[in-house]
């Protein structure tokens, strides 16, 4: 083993066995949470111990966030040894999955362990203080841990040790009084010593120590804390005098201590002198309340420097942070970043939890309430620096040049309502990679731009796909670099001089980012690189052109902004107070507060969350006249958990998001103001559609459509409301990403999505389709409502001629028919057989055989018999029906024989030898017969399908009436209804007409047919003819039996698994939603022609899976992807 002097003496590297224990039942996702902070909280102690030389009994603690981390350092152990210990936490989520559930320690402790020898951490994931101070309290009274749920050893743990002989013991100091003779060397004792443990650490015997601690019964009243000699002379006088330069005399607070017991041990000879010499001591609480590790003072004096917390971030716990020199207060030391609320844990933030101040009983500094964090510097969450009057209350939207990328929702700049917004970002021009500024995507877009008038025309450079795309995101880096700055700013500024815009804007997301997914982490560089960059375009630019930035409202993101110098130089920022939650906090531990898997249901543009951040920036130093404040006309979605839970403690599904995407923003978790107001539009009949629109107090705009589609956005009503608000606390005006977002312009007219509103876009009514096809070719060219009007007009065409074909079905096809009936007919007698089988039909249960040879050795069972016994000489098998029920629904329901097709009689078995002397080969003489077995009747009777054929006919008038009535309701702009609906219901009907029509034609190309494979396939073709068209009967008992017939001939050649009885399996059912809705348009109860009852019939269409839309078959799976191109729905 190696040996080396240091400050504490001989140290020696010792093989010890820890003890590794834990408490609670596992949980996996909690465990995932808690690695983050347990992994911050365990490398910085680590790194702590690891710099610390000193010696001596130790203890220290630390808190991050949830993770509560306690080490006992016993006076036998270096600091490097605590450090040794906690290096075997290096792989925490590992060591997290293995053991915890929500506690974990590791310990050096034997049953006859000393305090001194004891080496421990305790960590606790839940918050629970007590629980680690308990812990740590046992091993300073040399006790081990027990009551735990699991425990195992790490056996051979290399340890940095000093030996017993070389600890605590303190040569004799001069007394500050008169003693009666010289002072002893002397120890202190601690749990656990007794008189010989004392002496070899005192390196004496037993009798010298008591010879020289000549007290009554001294081994046996040994105390904790108590001094005693290790050599002749007396022990010093112990009562705590202030240092030299004025500071008190410091104590560290141990497990265990009370005031009492540190005044006996320091002889203080009244307890209470401690609250007074704690008045102004850093986190003094009282002497109720000692806190572990706290430093103390134990006479007058001032105030020692609180002992340091590992992860602090701000205040004077902060490692390394020594006491000041210039009068600076204790709280004012390590402020933190953006003026942010430091708390009494040394931790930074924003919110009320951080930002309020409430200090103990005592006063004294660094304290807080019970359950309360506690503010200690620039507290308060008020928004703040707005005493000035803006100039002008801007107006800013964002142009998104890309717009025109999307199916739907266009805008061109010359739209945009210059009376509305005094300033317009072009949204984005980009930066090569030699720094120069290019506009070629979308030219066209760029220089109706410039022609812009009536508003400031400014061009923003980046975005977030720019700054995070691996190809693009070093540019803004590099080009704010000491290197290329200048080129940058001036390549900026010619561009926009050369094209007299009127200023320019940089988003860059976000300068020394640490975390985004997918690139490298930012420099600590990046900030001030990018204020010397915007100095330099500010400089370039005439005084009359802009410069602005755009600036996160997240504190993680903008202390990497040096903003407050940012904001003397920019004319103006544009502050993201939206996306403040989205997809991507799912799995993320702090995105949102009381929500560990991060996955709850917030809005992103909430007030309460979007109030602490304003307060955060103009606290940060910017004037509130200089900032826009974002306004959202985007809604993001998200999939609900469960449906009917849709508050603020609710959860939405991940991490892939499962909101639906908007027909034209067509992205899960992201859709436009416009497209929601189409949802909304729809949501006339709320219990119909299944559509609630909820808002939260202060929280924002929430609508859940669809069971468990939830969106956050903002109303206008709010818009207009937080409009009035902002400019009323003097903030320099508002920003709208993105003015494109809200109405599509498409037409020349706009349209914010909401069909119920007067204004109706110009549709072409003179123009007319002959087909859906060609319709569908060029209906992207036409506003989404003209196209549903085209559609239906064109749903009236395409019936006509279905008509005409389907007339010549049920007049020219009486030929197929009859084979459809003959077919089935020559069917029977086979499927009979197979199911009669001698060896495993199933249909042997029903039947009692009695099998007589020769009149002799007559038998009786269930059948069937033995092949051996069938097989050989003459027999007699008399066949007995004894479950009538089971044996005729057997055969109607799995093999399609109806009971009236079935007679019993004689069948010869005979294997037709013939009587001569040779026989052939296999044969046997005999006669065998068999009585009362089941055979096809002679006069079978197949119903023949052309009858619900015919039927059907009659009502496709009605439904073309239909068509043509609403068709002419819809281009005379008497139709209250959904265009949308209409189109979608009444293409339905049509389809399964053309399904019919086509599957007749089939049967024109099988014709007479031969083979049985060709049989079947014109028995199964006629039946997908039938169940098309079965909806359109109106008579009900005719349909039923229609569909009976269908099913027993599909049965009956053995298709159950064809795409036919898919669809019989769809139009059998009443409750499906094809029958549903014809049955609403065409049945006996028919819903009349008005909006509400398209509305009805419209959602159980859009409620159809794309599994059901398929059985439907072929053609109306054609037609129906053609009817969705056409009427742009996102649906099914």
């Amino acid at each position: 083993m190696d040996n080396n002097t240091s400050s504490c003496g001989h140290v020696h590297q010792a093989q010890a066995t820890v003890d590794v224990s834990w408490w609670g039942v596992k949980n996996h996702a909690s465990n995932t949470h808690a690695a983050n902070g347990f992994a911050s909280t365990a490398s910085q102690l680590e790194n702590y111990l690891t710099r610390d030389d000193t010696c001596g009994k130790s203890v220290l603690f630390s808190k991050a966030g949830d993770i509560v981390m306690g080490v006992y350092i016993g006076s036998q152990y270096t600091k490097s040894g605590a450090a040794q210990l906690l290096s075997g936490l290096h792989d925490y989520q590992n060591l997290l999955d293995k053991y915890v559930a929500s506690q974990l320690a590791l310990e050096v402790c034997g049953d006859k362990s000393l305090g001194p020898e004891i080496i421990a951490v305790f960590i606790d994931t839940t918050g629970n203080i007590s629980a680690v101070q308990t812990a740590l309290r046992g091993w300073n009274e040399a006790k081990c841990l027990t009551g735990f749920s699991g425990q195992e050893l790490w056996t051979n743990v290399s340890l940095s040790m000093i030996p017993p002989s070389e600890i605590s013991i303190v040569p004799g100091m001069k007394s500050q009084t008169l003693s009666r003779r010289d002072t002893c060397s002397y120890t202190q004792a601690v749990a656990g010593d007794g008189c010989w443990s004392l002496a070899e650490r005192c390196g004496i015997t037993q009798d010298d120590l008591e010879s020289y601690n000549p007290v009554s019964d001294f081994c046996n009243t040994i105390e904790v804390g108590q001094y005693v000699c290790c050599s002749s002379g007396s022990l010093p006088d112990f009562s705590p005098q202030p240092n030299a330069d004025g500071s008190c005399y410091t104590y560290t607070i141990q497990f265990g201590d009370l005031c009492s017991t540190i005044a006996n041990t320091y002889n203080i000879p009244d307890a209470t002198k401690i609250e007074a010499y704690n008045s102004e001591t850093w986190g003094w609480e009282g002497c109720s309340y000692l806190m572990i590790g706290q430093n103390i003072c134990l006479s007058s004096g001032d105030p020692p420097m609180p002992a340091a917390v590992a992860n602090a971030q701000c205040g004077p716990q902060v490692p390394g942070t020594e006491r000041p020199t210039n009068g600076t207060a204790l709280a004012d030391l390590n402020p933190c970043p953006l003026n942010a609320c430091c708390d009494i844990w040394g931790e930074c933030g924003i919110t009320d939890d951080f930002c309020t101040a409430d200090p103990a009983d005592t006063g004294a500094p660094g304290t807080a309430q019970p359950n309360s964090n506690g503010c200690i510097s620039n507290c308060g969450t008020n928004i703040t620096n707005n005493d000035a009057t803006p100039a002008e209350f801007r107006r800013v939207g964002y142009y998104e040049s890309f717009n025109w990328d999307r199916p739907c929702l266009h805008m061109s700049p010359s739209d945009i309502d210059t009376d509305i917004y005094t300033h317009v970002h072009y949204a984005f021009a980009t930066i090569t990679s030699d720094f120069a500024v290019n506009i070629s995507e979308y030219t066209d877009v760029f220089d109706q731009f410039v022609q812009l008038t009536g508003t400031k025309r400014i061009l923003s450079f980046g975005g977030w796909s720019f700054s995070t795309d691996t190809d693009t995101y070093p540019i803004f880096r590099s080009g704010v670099s000491d290197d290329e700055r200048s080129l940058f700013a001036t390549n900026v500024a010619q561009f926009i001089t050369e094209y007299d815009l009127d200023g320019v804007d940089f988003d860059w997301e976000y300068p020394g980012a640490p975390d985004i997914p997918g690139i490298p982490a930012g420099s600590p560089t990046d900030g001030p690189n990018y204020l010397s960059f915007l100095k330099l375009v500010r400089a370039a630019l005439p005084d009359d052109k802009s410069v602005s930035i755009a600036a996160p409202a997240s504190y993680w993101y903008l202390k990497g902004f040096p903003i407050k110098d940012i904001g003397s130089v920019v004319d103006y920022i544009i502050y993201m107070t939206y996306d403040l939650h989205g997809q991507w906090d799912y799995g993320n531990t702090f995105a949102n507060s009381g929500c560990p898997n991060g996955n709850c249901l917030r809005s992103h543009i909430n007030m309460t969350e979007t109030h602490y951040a304003l307060s955060m920036i103009t606290k940060a130093g910017v004037p509130a006249s200089k900032i826009m404040v974002g306004m959202a006309r985007y809604g993001r979605s998200f999939q609900m958990t469960e449906a009917g839970c849709w508050g603020a403690n609710c959860t939405f599904t991940g991490p892939e998001s499962g909101a639906t995407p908007g027909e034209c923003t067509q992205t899960a978790g992201y859709i436009s103001n416009y497209e929601i107001n189409e949802i909304l539009s729809a949501a006339d009949d709320t219990d119909l559609y299944s559509v609630t629109v909820e808002t939260y107090v202060s929280e924002g705009d929430i609508l859940v459509y669809n069971s468990t589609q939830w969106i956050s956005y903002m109303t206008d009503d709010t818009y207009e409301t937080r409009l009035a608000y902002y400019q009323g606390l003097n903030f320099g005006g508002t920003s709208d990403w993105a003015l494109d977002l809200a109405e599509d312009w498409e037409t020349g007219v706009a349209s914010d999505g909401d069909e119920t509103a007067d204004a109706t876009p110009p549709c072409d009514l003179s123009l007319t389709f002959d087909t859906l096809d060609a319709l569908a070719a060029v209906a992207t060219s036409y506003d989404p409502y003209c196209a549903q009007i085209y559609a239906v007009d064109t749903l009236g065409s395409e019936l006509a001629v279905a008509q005409v074909n389907y007339t010549t079905v049920d007049t020219d096809y009486d030929d197929y028919f009859g084979y459809y009936v003959d077919y089935i007919k020559e069917m029977v007698p086979s499927v009979l057989n197979s199911f009669m089988n001698d060896v495993n039909g199933p249909g042997n249960q029903y039947f009692d055989c009695t099998w007589n040879r020769d009149g002799v050795n007559t038998t009786t069972q269930i059948c069937p018999f033995p092949d051996i016994e069938l097989g050989e000489g003459s027999y007699k098998l008399y066949f007995t029906l004894v479950n009538g029920t089971g044996f005729y629904n057997d055969l109607e329901t799995n093999y399609g024989i109806d009971a009236s097709w079935v007679t019993f009689g004689e069948v010869d078995m005979s294997d037709g030898c013939t009587n001569t002397v040779e026989l052939e080969e296999g044969c046997q003489l005999g006669t065998r017969t068999w009585y009362g077995f089941p055979q096809a009747a002679s006069n079978i009777v197949v119903p023949n399908p052309k009858d619900v054929v015919t039927a059907a006919g009659a009502n496709m008038t009605t439904l073309m009436d239909q068509i043509q009535e609403t068709s002419v309701d819809l281009l005379l702009a008497q139709w209250d209804g959904s265009a949308l609906d209409a189109a979608q219901v009444l293409a339905m009907p049509v389809a399964l007409v053309q399904q019919a029509v086509t599957s007749m034609a089939q049967v024109k190309a099988i014709g007479k047919a031969e083979e049985e494979a060709q049989k079947k396939e014109l028995i199964l073709t006629i039946v997908t003819a039938v169940l098309a068209v079965v909806p359109l009967v109106g008579d009900a008992s005719l349909a039923a039996a229609g569909l009976e017939d269908v099913a027993r001939a599909v049965a009956l050649i053995g298709e159950t698994t064809n795409a036919a009885f898919d669809l019989y399996t769809i139009v059998s059912d009443p409750a499906s939603a094809p029958m549903a809705i014809l049955g609403m348009m065409l049945g006996s109860a028919a819903l009349g022609r008005d909006s509400q009852s398209f509305a009805k019939m419209g959602k159980l269409r859009r409620d159809m899976s794309e599994d059901a839309l398929s059985d439907m078959g072929e053609v109306f799976t054609e037609k129906n992807t053609l009817i969705n191109t056409i009427v742009r729905s996102c649906t099914a």
